[in-house]
């Protein structure tokens, strides 16, 4: 690949390119969203985080495996 989406530097993956910031702002935005809709549905503040820590979880390994496999390793 040419042009990587995102640069790895330790565990972290940042955006390098356009393609990777809109994939970093559609998981913001959905994060946002979800927690919205979770605590629309729920009782109680226990609820809304056990629901929403899991559903940030997916968020951020779908995240991560975009961006093992379109990043670059930079070692700093």
């Amino acid at each position: 690949m040419k042009f990587p989406w995102f640069k790895r530097i330790g565990i972290f993956f940042i955006p390098a390119s356009v393609a990777g910031w809109i994939i970093l702002l559609a998981g913001i935005i959905f994060a946002v969203f979800s927690f919205l809709d979770i605590d629309g549905r729920s009782h109680s503040v226990s609820d809304t985080m056990i629901n929403f820590v899991f559903m940030l979880l997916i968020i951020g390994a779908v995240y991560s495996v975009i961006a093992y496999l379109t990043s670059r390793v930079t070692n700093k």
